[in-house]
């Protein structure tokens, strides 16, 4: 088959697939308009497979017609954004033979910068401001509750991240995952979480509410990440990688 073509065809099918995991299954987030989905591993595995160009039309493309079709209009030009550079980024680091040590250093300091203002701004937040700003609480307790779990859940990940990280890094080799494809999943996915954020904020004006949504991103990408090394090593087995697509 002409490599032009197959390429095509590659990247027709993934952008599918992303916008099929991304519209099957929805769990809407609290406290926001968004929800989690699967859609996170096709991008993975988008990036991975077609290098950056490809995959971040995949990516972007199959996640906007998700949320297009799926009524949520509004968020497609963020998400159209937001997924193609996710997609562009795992498969920039995915193909890349140089050294990313000193990207993974600047992003990592800052993921561990951000989630610490955004502990350090909740601890600093009464319950009247947090409820003025999130329409679900109704309450003072209800907003005082929702402010002490969302604390405890970015000091979990400020703690869970490098341990999910190491973990990956550890069982990688054994599912065919190469170091610069994991680190690739895991600055991308950081980019998502931070870049949905800042979405949310413009779009609904409050630096506050967003803060809410930022756990079940980062579980969404996880989870995302950890099925996308079993389907990679599967493709492998089929001799289905970049190599073999772009040769």
């Amino acid at each position: 088959m002409n490599r032009n073509l197959r390429v095509l065809i590659y990247t027709a099918l993934m952008t599918a697939f992303v916008f099929i995991t991304t519209s099957i299954i929805k769990i809407p987030i609290p406290f926001t308009n968004g929800y989690i989905h699967a859609g996170d591993m096709c991008i993975f595995i988008s990036g991975i497979l077609l290098g950056p160009l490809y995959g971040g039309f995949a990516a972007g493309v199959g996640s906007a017609l998700a949320d297009l079709l799926g009524g949520y209009a509004h968020w497609v030009l963020p998400t159209l954004i937001i997924k193609t550079l996710m997609g562009m980024m795992i498969g920039y680091f995915a193909v890349s033979k140089k050294g990313t040590k000193t990207i993974t250093s600047v992003v990592i300091i800052i993921w561990i910068a951000a989630l610490s203002s955004f502990i350090y701004t909740l601890f600093g937040t009464s319950a009247e401001t947090v409820a003025s700003h999130v329409e679900e609480l109704t309450t003072l307790e209800s907003a005082a509750n929702a402010i002490r779990n969302i604390k405890l859940q970015l000091i979990g990940v400020l703690i869970a991240f490098p341990v999910l990280a190491g973990g990956l890094t550890l069982i990688k080799n054994k599912y065919h995952v190469t170091m610069n494809q994991l680190i690739g999943m895991i600055l991308s996915g950081i980019w998502m979480v931070l870049g949905y954020y800042l979405a949310s904020a413009i779009m609904y004006g409050s630096f506050l509410a967003p803060i809410f949504s930022i756990p079940w991103n980062i579980i969404q990408f996880s989870v995302g990440a950890v099925l996308a090394f079993l389907v990679i090593a599967a493709l492998e087995k089929a001799n289905i990688k970049h190599e073999t697509l772009f040769k």
